[in-house]
Order: structure tokens, then C-alpha cells, then sequence
């Protein structure tokens, strides 16, 4: 029952209540922001998204955004949780009377210690302006213009061939794989992030940021290598770093367009489409400049490969 009432409101953005015989439908136009516990309290790699949360996929793919959340053991983000648990419950109570117990070390403290930022604090949006803020941004009812249609087409088309092949299984079921359903995701989500510029059109960077969105949330389902740092530049997805897998988005292009320099521009714009950091890329290129690989020309515009990659 509670699936069906779910799936009702995600699909129909309706409500239907039953009181005393008489059935009523209610408007339910409002966003969901959900949260899910794997099946007996620990994430399985080995099995799919759907099959960890108990879920079907039909329901989850109405999600625009999943993203995944793995407690991994990290032993500086343990510590820090740890000393900041004890210290709370050893001040609790206190009410700023510590004359009597034995002072902790400074790094120890660093998150807690806000006396330098006192100024700063003046500069927080209060809940009044904040509300006021989204009040003024519904007004908004932003439209895709004529020049950034075949853009969105043309991206979506491109994320279509980056996927899955017609045939082929992935962990995540359908949950990786894009679909119209995602591009429909995108569109809501560029249409978001014009609101929060008070713009009554979509632009590219609206597109461009939808769509890195939407490779960070699918990114966060596919299962890095154990052991590896969720937080690190050198993450692994699939036994494959970040920079190898940006490389290998530069040399399909490169193959594709048949051209062995590319425009640094387009490259970022690609690169950042896919749910990479400029940082990143700035790592990628130095990496593969030093291995006489690639080659950056001297106004920084475009790269160059130094042998066309088969």
C-alpha cells in the first residue's frame, strides 16, 4: 500500500485519501527528498541499488538525483568524529564553566573553535531572507530557448552512446543507465538552477551543471575499489582512476573527431559534463604532458597529441 501510495504521487502528483467511505485526491506538487537504510543495516557491493534498499527500480527511477552514502572506515575522519562526540558530551551541561577540567589540545578543537569567525557571522542569511529568496524564485517559471534545445539534444544523445550497450548488464540495473526518463531529469534540474538566478530562460551553464549533477549522482553508485578514499582525487571506479578516465574521455573524442588537437575550452565543458573537477583536468593534462603525451600550445588554448591514439 504504501508503495502504490508512493508511486501515485511521484507519477500523478496526486494524493488519494480515504476517510469514512469518502475518497478524496489531493494535489501533491512538491519536491521529495528521501532517505533509505540498506537491508540489515549494511550496504552490499555485490548487489544492485534496488536490491540493497529493497526498491524497485520503476520506483527509483523516479528519482532525479541518487546519491550513495558509504560509512568507510577513514582513520582521520574517525578521529575527528570521535573527539567531536566526547567533547560534546564531556561540555555538556557545563555552560562554559571548564575552569575545572584539564584543557584539550588545539587541533583537537579546530571545528569548535568559532571565535575568529564571530565576524563573519554577521554575514549569515537569516531564515527570513532565505525564505523570501525562494518565494521570489518560484515566480520564475524558466523555458528552454530555441539555441539551447539542440544543445540538450545533442548532450543527450552523446550520454546515450556513453552508456550501457543494448545487451548489457550493470550492478546497478537501470540506475546507470541514461534513459528519457534522466533526461527529463535534466531538463527540471536546469530549469532549478535558473530559478536561483531569477532567469526566465535555461542556458548551456544550466545545462552543463544539470548534467554534471547527473554523472556525480551516478558516479556515487558505481563501486570504487575497497580501500580507496570516496574523498580522493585518485578514487577508483571499476579498477580505473579519475585521470585515466579522463584521458580515455579525450582520446575517444580525439578518435571521434578525428582530430588530434582539441580546443581547451570544449575539453573543460566535456569534462565537467561528466561529473569532473577543473582540478582534476589540471592534473590529468600535467600528468600526461610530462609523459610526452599530450602537448599544451603556448597561449593555453588547446591541446595537442603528440601521436594520434588508436
Amino acid at each position: 500500500a504504501d508503495r502504490t501510495a508512493i508511486h501515485e504521487v511521484m507519477e500523478q502528483q496526486t494524493v488519494s485519501v480515504a476517510k469514512a467511505g469518502i475518497v478524496a485526491t489531493l494535489n501533491a506538487r512538491a519536491a521529495v527528498l528521501a532517505a533509505a537504510n540498506p537491508l540489515y543495516g549494511r550496504y552490499n557491493r555485490r548487489k544492485s541499488l534496488s536490491e540493497n534498499v529493497n526498491l524497485p527500480n520503476s520506483l527509483l527511477s523516479r528519482f532525479d538525483l541518487m546519491f550513495l552514502i558509504l560509512d568507510v572506515a577513514n582513520c582521520d575522519k574517525d578521529i575527528a568524529l570521535a573527539r567531536h562526540v566526547t567533547f560534546v558530551h564531556q561540555n555538556e551541561g557545563v555552560d562554559g564553566k571548564r575552569a575545572d577540567k584539564v584543557p584539550m589540545e588545539e587541533d583537537e578543537l579546530d571545528f569548535e573553535d568559532n571565535s575568529e569567525d564571530e565576524e563573519e557571522t554577521e554575514g549569515a542569511v537569516s531564515s527570513a531572507i532565505l525564505r523570501e529568496y525562494i518565494s521570489r524564485a518560484r515566480q520564475h517559471q524558466p523555458v528552454v530557448p530555441q539555441d539551447v534545445a539542440p544543445y540538450i539534444v545533442e548532450a543527450y544523445v552523446s550520454l546515450r552512446s556513453q552508456g550501457t550497450p543494448t545487451g548489457g548488464k550493470t550492478k546497478n540495473g537501470d540506475q546507470t543507465v541514461m534513459t528519457a526518463r534522466q533526461l527529463l531529469s535534466i531538463l527540471r534540474l536546469s530549469q532549478a538552477l535558473a530559478r536561483l538566478r531569477f532567469s526566465d530562460y535555461v542556458a548551456r551553464e544550466d545545462v552543463d551543471e544539470a548534467i554534471r549533477l547527473t554523472h556525480m549522482s551516478k558516479s556515487s553508485l558505481t563501486e570504487y575499489e575497497q580501500g580507496d578514499d570516496p574523498g580522493s582525487n585518485k578514487r577508483k571506479w571499476g579498477g580505473e582512476d579519475v585521470t585515466s578516465r579522463i584521458f580515455n574521455c579525450i582520446r575517444d573524442y580525439s578518435t571521434s573527431s578525428r582530430s588530434n588537437r582539441i580546443e581547451l575550452k570544449l575539453l573543460e565543458a566535456m569534462v565537467l559534463r561528466k561529473g569532473f573537477t577543473e582540478q582534476q583536468l589540471r592534473e590529468c593534462l600535467e600528468e600526461y604532458q610530462s609523459l610526452d603525451i599530450i602537448q599544451m600550445n603556448s597561449t593555453g588554448t588547446h591541446i595537442d597529441f603528440m601521436q594520434h591514439m588508436e
